[in-house]
């Protein structure tokens, strides 16, 4: 074989060997091996978890059911005076063209039952319009037609219904009802007028 050819090659036969000096020793187990040195640990910090959204926190809540719990009563407190109000309208101007139109008929039901028997003569006093409708009723009613005297009161304004008898008498004040009936309804608040 031709020594030039094999040249580049290592050779086995000779303690040295040309190419990569001590390579095929260790491979061969004649030198001992050099450990590579640790590599240097790479210190690296760690990255930052990333951000947990956990949501409010306990203060903002407890302000929001705070808010919401004022937001309620003020509601709340809002609607009842709301009610109050259109009951109070709806009462103003219903109870008035009720009393024109039933007060009539709901006085001539009650006068045979408030007058005593033995009363002889009953007067009663009232706005021209009202007595028309009385008279029907007192006509209509057996134990009134004979003793009842029907006299016009004087202004057109007067809500109220006298009826008297020697001995007593009975005050129809359908404006005082009213009244009554609004106050009760609110206390703090006077008649609402339309």
């Amino acid at each position: 074989m031709s020594s030039a050819l094999l040249s580049n090659l290592p050779r086995f036969d000779h303690g040295e060997t040309s190419g990569a000096p001590g390579r095929l020793q260790v491979l061969l187990g004649k030198m001992p091996v050099e450990a590579p040195p640790p590599p240097e640990p790479e210190i690296a910090e760690p990255a930052p978890p990333p951000p947990v959204d956990l949501g409010p926190s306990l203060a903002e809540v407890e302000a929001l059911i705070a808010g919401l719990s004022q937001a309620m009563i003020r509601m709340e407190q809002e609607s009842r005076a709301q009610a109050m109000q259109v009951t109070q309208s709806l009462a103003a101007r219903l109870f008035p063209e009720l009393s024109r139109q039933f007060l009539a008929e709901e006085i001539g039901n009650h006068l045979a039952r408030l007058v005593p028997p033995s009363v002889p003569s009953v007067e009663i006093r009232a706005r021209a319009a009202m007595l028309e409708k009385l008279e029907a009723m007192v006509a209509r009613t057996p134990s009134l037609s004979g003793r009842c005297t029907l006299v016009p009161v004087g202004t057109p304004d007067e809500s109220r219904v006298l009826v008297s008898w020697k001995t007593g008498g009975v005050t129809f004040d359908f404006q005082g009802l009213l009244e009554a009936c609004l106050a009760h309804l609110d206390p703090a608040q006077t008649l609402i007028e339309e």
